[in-house]
């Protein structure tokens, strides 16, 4: 455990470790602070980290990618005949 002072103006340094890091500061109860690392989110893509279904989908979608496990491509000359013998019906 390290002792830290908070200085005047209500600063406090945590070292070079955490130099130029984003950090979430949670207040807990007890004055009890806890610090976590964090990393900043564009606004356009906050959607997917607030969206359980669609996060949880993404990230199966890259584990599968990740081992090769594709689906087949849909056979487009086979719907192409098939059109064609539509159009002729």
């Amino acid at each position: 455990m390290t002792t830290k002072t908070i200085d005047a103006r209500g600063r406090l340094s945590l070292g070079k470790s955490f130099a130029n890091r984003l950090v979430i500061i949670k207040e807990l109860e007890g004055g009890i602070l806890q610090i976590i690392p964090a990393e900043a989110v564009p606004s356009s893509e906050a959607w997917l980290y607030n969206n359980a279904e669609a996060f949880l989908a993404v990230k199966q979608g890259l584990q599968e990618a990740q081992a090769s496990q594709f689906v087949e491509p849909p056979d487009l000359d086979g719907d192409a005949d098939w059109l064609d013998d539509e159009d002729n019906h």
